[in-house]
């Protein structure tokens, strides 16, 4: 241990603190992996998704269609006049 301006520093003091950090680190990189997982497209059948439009709701109309065929959150290839449960008026 050495002293110095009234601290003391400690091998063991020291390799606590980097296991710490370490950790904190890891973690926030594990939050990041989640936030991409919880981004991921669903399939079309989770969202009830089907290839007409459920009254005056489609999915050309909807604020997360993607032009000319896609969609925000659900997979594959969307047909604009289809609808499914996500769906939000723009």
């Amino acid at each position: 241990m050495s002293d110095q301006d009234g601290l003391q520093f400690s091998r063991r003091g020291f390799l606590g603190g980097a296991a710490v950090g370490g950790g904190a680190l890891l973690g926030i990189g594990l939050l990041g992996s989640e936030a991409q997982a919880a981004t991921a497209k669903v399939s079309p059948q989770t969202v009830s998704y089907q290839a007409k439009p459920n009254g005056n709701a489609r999915c050309g109309t909807c604020a997360f269609f993607q032009a000319p065929s896609g969609c925000k959150f659900v997979q594959g290839a969307i047909n604009p006049s289809g609808w499914c449960m996500l769906y939000k008026a723009k």
